[in-house]
């Protein structure tokens, strides 16, 4: 694993390769059998005992069911986003790892503070992400092993009595918990990730936008002062160097691509999830008139989802300006100055940024701020009818 991808996202593979979703080369068939078990045993099955709770259970209460149908609609999204890590494990891996290779290392210090800046953001976001997960699965299971009253994370249907025994007691609080953790751990390490990628990629665009704008320092051409063009020596040099960011280029909208084909689906997967979840919350949140801890509940789980929502269009609009400004780094360079042949290079190059460098959602959603927006809006509708209707 490259220094960069490793400083990056340090905390998320770690959990996944513990998880068994970032296999390396070393016991990879353990790693291999270790993923589908948990993912079978913990996400799989604690879904399915999810919605049988819900369909045979007749004392739940409403509360109890939107809070369950909101977690199920959580796991079911995680299904579609966890197993590509698991059946396409060393096709990830290689997109993960991609700008780790050694010609998108620095050429200088420019580059090298862009780089880092990208480092220290991804980074960021991977701690305060986990350590936000870490601390709210500590608070909520604390009840479970510490207080009198028995009782689950969640609602689970299950063909024996759990409280027939202080052992069958805890070993059930045990497995629900670890349910709970298991996916709200692995959406908190997987979103940094996914996000971060296309950060970096938005990170080496900048650096082609800087190489492009100060074309002049990179290939240290004389310029004749009589008619400012580059001789044919010169010419040659800025050749070699405009093929260098033609090629950088390339490197780029690949990944682009198969970033797409990677995690378009898990983007996808997890945006239907949220959005989902924040219709239940809404409902919820008109269910909970007078209950202050329960709307505060509510409230929490809302913003979450937008948070999470956001994070993604966030990323994916940072690209899309990225690549959009590309013209104008061409254009702010002394283009002027250069030979015809370089123009007409340039003048390609441009042309070719004009098409969009849009991420998608499951090939359909543009992950974008303005659907970001369109979802505000839509949520907002939802909570005045709801309050209508009542």
């Amino acid at each position: 694993m490259t220094a960069t991808i490793q400083q990056s996202f340090q905390i998320s593979l770690n959990v996944l390769h513990i998880f068994g979703l970032y296999i390396s080369e070393q016991n990879s068939t353990f790693l291999k059998v270790r993923g589908y078990t948990l993912y079978i045993f913990l996400l799989i099955l604690g879904t399915f005992l999810i919605v049988i709770n819900l369909i045979v259970e007749k004392n739940i209460t409403g509360m109890q069911m939107n809070l369950m149908v909101t977690f199920a609609a959580e796991t079911v999204s995680m299904w579609f986003k966890v197993y590509p890590f698991l059946r396409n494990a060393e096709r990830i891996q290689k997109c993960i790892n991609y700008f780790g290779q050694r010609e998108f290392a620095p050429k200088d210090q420019e580059e090298k503070k862009i780089i880092d800046e990208c480092i220290g953001i991804c980074r960021r976001n991977c701690v305060a992400y986990f350590c936000s997960v870490v601390v709210t699965e500590i608070i909520w299971s604390l009840p479970l092993f510490f207080t009198k009253e028995k009782t689950f994370q969640i609602y689970l249907w299950l063909p024996y009595d759990p409280f027939s025994s202080d052992l069958i007691y805890y070993i059930t609080a045990f497995y629900t918990t670890a349910v709970v953790v298991y996916d709200g751990v692995l959406g908190t390490v997987t979103d940094p990730l996914i996000g971060g990628l296309a950060y970096h990629a938005t990170a080496q665009l900048k650096i082609l936008k800087y190489n492009l704008e100060h074309l002049d320092k990179h290939i240290k051409a004389d310029v004749d002062k009589n008619n400012n063009e580059f001789t044919m020596i010169n010419y040659k040099n800025a050749y070699q160097h405009l093929k260098h960011c033609i090629g950088h280029h390339n490197s780029i909208l690949s990944f682009v691509t198969e970033y797409e084909e990677c995690f378009s689906r898990c983007v996808f997967w997890q945006l239907a999830g949220s959005l989902f979840a924040l219709c239940f919350s809404c409902i919820g949140l008109t269910l909970a008139v007078g209950a202050v801890v329960d709307a505060l509940m509510y409230w929490t789980c809302a913003v979450m989802v937008c948070f999470q929502i956001l994070f993604y269009c966030h990323y994916g609009t940072l690209l899309y300006e990225e690549n959009n400004s590309l013209i104008n780094a061409v254009y702010m360079g002394p283009w002027y100055r250069y030979d015809v042949k370089i123009r007409k290079i340039l003048l390609t190059i441009m042309e070719r940024s004009k098409r969009p460098m849009i991420l998608t959602a499951g090939a359909v959603i543009p992950v974008t701020l303005d659907t970001f927006v369109s979802v505000l809006k839509s949520s907002y509708s939802l909570i005045a009818v709801l309050n209508n209707y009542d």
